[in-house]
Protein backbone atom coordinates (compact mmCIF):
# COMPACT_ATOMS: atom_id res chain seq x y z
CA UNK A 1 0.00 0.00 0.00
CA UNK A 2 1.08 3.65 -0.84
CA UNK A 3 1.11 5.94 1.74
CA UNK A 4 -0.37 9.41 0.43
CA UNK A 5 1.02 12.45 1.47
CA UNK A 6 -1.59 14.61 2.74
CA UNK A 7 -3.99 16.54 1.43
CA UNK A 8 -4.80 20.06 2.27
CA UNK A 9 -8.07 21.76 2.32
CA UNK A 10 -10.56 20.58 -0.31
CA UNK A 11 -8.18 17.73 -1.62
CA UNK A 12 -10.16 14.80 -2.40
CA UNK A 13 -8.75 11.33 -1.97
CA UNK A 14 -9.23 9.23 -5.23
CA UNK A 15 -12.10 7.21 -5.06
CA UNK A 16 -11.97 4.03 -5.36
CA UNK A 17 -14.50 2.32 -7.83
CA UNK A 18 -16.72 -1.54 -6.58
CA UNK A 19 -19.00 -2.32 -4.29
CA UNK A 20 -18.16 -0.40 -0.61
CA UNK A 21 -18.18 -2.84 2.06
CA UNK A 22 -18.30 -1.49 6.04
CA UNK A 23 -16.02 -3.62 8.12
CA UNK A 24 -16.39 -4.12 11.52
CA UNK A 25 -13.70 -1.46 13.54
CA UNK A 26 -10.27 -2.83 15.03
CA UNK A 27 -8.62 -0.46 17.29
CA UNK A 28 -7.41 -1.05 20.71
CA UNK A 29 -6.43 1.57 22.95
CA UNK A 30 -3.51 1.15 25.33
CA UNK A 31 -4.27 1.63 29.27
CA UNK A 32 -2.99 4.68 29.50
CA UNK A 33 -5.14 6.18 26.43
CA UNK A 34 -7.71 4.02 28.10
CA UNK A 35 -7.47 5.92 31.65
CA UNK A 36 -7.52 9.38 29.98
CA UNK A 37 -10.09 8.70 27.46
CA UNK A 38 -12.33 10.83 29.77
CA UNK A 39 -9.84 14.10 28.93
CA UNK A 40 -11.52 14.31 25.66
CA UNK A 41 -15.14 15.63 25.12
CA UNK A 42 -16.38 13.80 21.99
CA UNK A 43 -18.71 15.68 20.06
CA UNK A 44 -19.45 15.50 16.15
CA UNK A 45 -17.62 18.36 13.50
CA UNK A 46 -19.93 17.75 10.93
CA UNK A 47 -22.99 18.06 9.99
CA UNK A 48 -24.33 16.14 6.77
CA UNK A 49 -26.42 17.49 3.62
CA UNK A 50 -26.67 15.64 0.46
CA UNK A 51 -27.60 18.39 -2.23
CA UNK A 52 -27.60 16.06 -5.23
CA UNK A 53 -27.94 12.56 -5.59
CA UNK A 54 -29.08 10.56 -8.82
CA UNK A 55 -28.78 6.71 -9.88
CA UNK A 56 -28.22 5.76 -13.91
CA UNK A 57 -29.64 2.34 -14.13
CA UNK A 58 -28.02 1.54 -17.71
CA UNK A 59 -24.17 2.77 -17.58
CA UNK A 60 -22.03 1.30 -19.96
CA UNK A 61 -18.26 1.64 -19.70
CA UNK A 62 -15.32 0.23 -21.44
CA UNK A 63 -11.49 -0.17 -20.93
CA UNK A 64 -8.97 -1.71 -23.58
CA UNK A 65 -9.92 -5.27 -22.89
CA UNK A 66 -14.06 -5.18 -21.61
CA UNK A 67 -16.94 -3.30 -21.75
CA UNK A 68 -18.56 -3.10 -18.35
CA UNK A 69 -22.76 -2.92 -17.99
CA UNK A 70 -24.25 -2.05 -14.73
CA UNK A 71 -25.67 0.88 -12.59
CA UNK A 72 -24.52 3.98 -11.28
CA UNK A 73 -25.30 5.78 -8.08
CA UNK A 74 -23.48 9.01 -6.82
CA UNK A 75 -24.65 11.60 -4.17
CA UNK A 76 -22.89 15.23 -3.70
CA UNK A 77 -23.00 15.97 0.00
CA UNK A 78 -21.98 19.33 2.03
CA UNK A 79 -19.93 18.62 5.59
CA UNK A 80 -20.59 21.81 7.78
CA UNK A 81 -18.30 22.59 10.78
CA UNK A 82 -20.85 21.99 13.95
CA UNK A 83 -20.63 25.96 16.66
CA UNK A 84 -18.43 23.33 18.38
CA UNK A 85 -16.08 21.77 16.21
CA UNK A 86 -12.49 22.63 16.44
CA UNK A 87 -12.64 23.21 20.33
CA UNK A 88 -11.75 19.88 22.63
CA UNK A 89 -9.36 17.77 20.16
CA UNK A 90 -6.30 18.27 17.54
CA UNK A 91 -7.93 15.71 14.84
CA UNK A 92 -11.14 13.95 14.52
CA UNK A 93 -11.85 11.47 11.77
CA UNK A 94 -15.59 10.84 10.74
CA UNK A 95 -16.59 8.16 8.58
CA UNK A 96 -20.16 7.84 7.34
CA UNK A 97 -22.17 5.66 5.75
CA UNK A 98 -24.88 6.04 2.41
CA UNK A 99 -26.96 3.19 2.54
CA UNK A 100 -29.12 2.63 -1.27
CA UNK A 101 -32.34 0.81 -1.27
CA UNK A 102 -35.36 0.99 -2.66
CA UNK A 103 -38.72 -0.97 -2.61
CA UNK A 104 -36.88 -4.26 -3.87
CA UNK A 105 -34.70 -4.36 -0.56
CA UNK A 106 -31.37 -3.29 -0.23
CA UNK A 107 -28.95 -2.28 -2.97
CA UNK A 108 -25.35 -1.11 -2.24
CA UNK A 109 -23.73 0.76 1.38
CA UNK A 110 -21.30 3.77 0.23
CA UNK A 111 -18.52 4.45 2.66
CA UNK A 112 -16.88 8.22 3.13
CA UNK A 113 -14.69 9.67 5.57
CA UNK A 114 -13.84 13.46 6.79
CA UNK A 115 -10.90 14.06 8.44
CA UNK A 116 -9.84 17.11 9.86
CA UNK A 117 -6.49 18.27 12.04
CA UNK A 118 -4.09 20.61 13.24
CA UNK A 119 -1.11 20.65 11.39
CA UNK A 120 1.37 18.13 12.26
CA UNK A 121 -1.05 15.41 13.83
CA UNK A 122 -1.56 13.47 11.07
CA UNK A 123 0.97 11.55 9.35
CA UNK A 124 -0.83 10.44 6.19
CA UNK A 125 -3.76 9.21 5.04
CA UNK A 126 -5.46 6.63 2.40
CA UNK A 127 -8.47 6.21 0.71
CA UNK A 128 -9.45 2.75 1.88
CA UNK A 129 -10.07 4.91 5.56
CA UNK A 130 -6.17 3.85 6.91
CA UNK A 131 -5.16 6.69 9.03
CA UNK A 132 -1.50 7.58 10.31
CA UNK A 133 -0.94 9.62 13.12
CA UNK A 134 2.21 11.52 14.27
CA UNK A 135 1.91 9.99 17.24
CA UNK A 136 3.05 6.23 15.71
CA UNK A 137 -0.50 5.36 15.94
CA UNK A 138 -2.28 3.49 12.86
CA UNK A 139 -6.11 3.44 12.71
CA UNK A 140 -7.58 0.65 10.31
CA UNK A 141 -11.18 2.74 9.92
CA UNK A 142 -14.00 1.17 7.60
CA UNK A 143 -13.05 0.65 3.78
CA UNK A 144 -15.28 3.12 1.92
CA UNK A 145 -15.70 4.70 -1.53
CA UNK A 146 -13.39 7.49 -0.61
CA UNK A 147 -12.74 10.67 1.32
CA UNK A 148 -10.73 13.89 2.40
CA UNK A 149 -8.34 15.37 4.79
CA UNK A 150 -8.41 18.59 6.00
CA UNK A 151 -6.08 20.74 8.08
CA UNK A 152 -8.56 22.69 9.58
CA UNK A 153 -6.53 26.09 10.28
CA UNK A 154 -6.04 26.81 6.70
CA UNK A 155 -10.20 25.46 5.79
CA UNK A 156 -11.48 29.02 4.52
CA UNK A 157 -14.87 28.14 4.60
CA UNK A 158 -17.55 26.30 7.53
CA UNK A 159 -18.24 23.25 5.13
CA UNK A 160 -16.71 20.99 2.72
CA UNK A 161 -18.18 19.25 -0.30
CA UNK A 162 -17.71 15.94 -1.26
CA UNK A 163 -18.24 13.02 -3.08
CA UNK A 164 -19.89 9.25 -2.52
CA UNK A 165 -20.12 6.85 -5.87
CA UNK A 166 -20.20 3.75 -6.91
CA UNK A 167 -20.50 1.28 -9.88
CA UNK A 168 -22.36 -2.21 -10.09
CA UNK A 169 -21.67 -3.69 -12.69
CA UNK A 170 -20.87 -6.75 -14.46
CA UNK A 171 -19.25 -7.68 -17.84
CA UNK A 172 -22.00 -9.81 -19.34
CA UNK A 173 -24.91 -7.31 -20.16
CA UNK A 174 -27.18 -10.30 -20.18
CA UNK A 175 -25.86 -11.65 -16.47
CA UNK A 176 -25.86 -8.62 -14.23
CA UNK A 177 -25.81 -8.40 -10.72
CA UNK A 178 -29.28 -9.11 -8.72
CA UNK A 179 -28.74 -5.63 -7.04
CA UNK A 180 -28.69 -4.01 -10.82
CA UNK A 181 -32.36 -5.81 -11.82
CA UNK A 182 -33.56 -4.59 -8.63
CA UNK A 183 -32.49 -0.98 -9.43
CA UNK A 184 -34.48 -1.18 -12.87
CA UNK A 185 -37.36 -2.77 -11.42
CA UNK A 186 -37.89 -0.45 -8.71
CA UNK A 187 -39.93 2.26 -8.22
CA UNK A 188 -38.67 4.42 -5.57
CA UNK A 189 -35.22 4.95 -3.87
CA UNK A 190 -33.49 5.90 -0.77
CA UNK A 191 -30.06 6.99 0.54
CA UNK A 192 -29.89 6.93 4.49
CA UNK A 193 -26.70 8.22 5.61
CA UNK A 194 -25.40 7.53 9.56
CA UNK A 195 -22.39 7.80 11.43
CA UNK A 196 -20.02 4.59 11.73
CA UNK A 197 -17.34 5.90 13.67
CA UNK A 198 -15.61 8.83 15.15
CA UNK A 199 -12.34 8.66 15.80
CA UNK A 200 -11.00 11.67 18.16
CA UNK A 201 -7.02 12.50 18.79
CA UNK A 202 -6.23 15.13 21.82
CA UNK A 203 -1.98 14.51 22.17
CA UNK A 204 -1.21 11.12 22.76
CA UNK A 205 -5.01 10.25 23.99
CA UNK A 206 -6.83 8.33 20.54
CA UNK A 207 -10.27 7.59 21.62
CA UNK A 208 -12.49 5.57 19.41
CA UNK A 209 -16.69 6.30 19.26
CA UNK A 210 -18.75 3.30 18.17
CA UNK A 211 -21.54 3.54 15.29
CA UNK A 212 -24.29 4.83 16.10
CA UNK A 213 -28.25 3.88 15.03
CA UNK A 214 -29.05 7.43 14.70
CA UNK A 215 -29.94 8.23 10.89
CA UNK A 216 -28.42 11.65 10.00
CA UNK A 217 -30.56 12.46 6.26
CA UNK A 218 -32.67 10.13 4.77
CA UNK A 219 -34.05 11.22 1.18
CA UNK A 220 -35.88 10.03 -1.46
CA UNK A 221 -34.90 10.01 -5.23
CA UNK A 222 -37.16 11.01 -7.86
CA UNK A 223 -37.82 8.06 -10.57
CA UNK A 224 -37.24 9.15 -14.49
CA UNK A 225 -36.65 8.09 -17.75
CA UNK A 226 -32.91 7.95 -16.85
CA UNK A 227 -33.22 6.21 -13.26
CA UNK A 228 -33.54 8.43 -10.29
CA UNK A 229 -32.89 11.88 -9.54
CA UNK A 230 -32.88 14.33 -5.91
CA UNK A 231 -32.09 17.51 -5.66
CA UNK A 232 -30.21 19.94 -7.98
CA UNK A 233 -26.39 19.61 -8.76
CA UNK A 234 -24.76 23.53 -9.47
CA UNK A 235 -22.32 22.79 -12.28
CA UNK A 236 -18.57 23.25 -11.46
CA UNK A 237 -19.37 22.35 -7.94
CA UNK A 238 -16.81 19.44 -7.34
CA UNK A 239 -13.86 19.01 -10.15
CA UNK A 240 -14.69 15.72 -11.43
CA UNK A 241 -17.11 15.06 -14.21
CA UNK A 242 -20.81 14.59 -12.98
CA UNK A 243 -23.67 12.96 -14.48
CA UNK A 244 -26.62 15.04 -14.69
CA UNK A 245 -29.58 13.64 -16.83
CA UNK A 246 -30.61 15.81 -19.76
Amino acid sequence: MQIEKKLIAWSILAIAIGIATIVPLEYFMGAEAQANAALIKIEPWLNVNITYAYCNIDTTSSNSTMSLYGASIGAVANFTLTPNALKNADAQIEYYKFAVSSDQGPIVDMGYHVSLEKPGIVYGASGNGTIWFENGLTYIGPVGTGGQHLNYEVLDRSFTTGYVSDYIFGTNANDLPQVVTDLRNAQTLYIEVTKVSTVTVKGNVTVTTPASTDVLQRIELTKTDYGFIYGGYADGTLPIPMWVPD
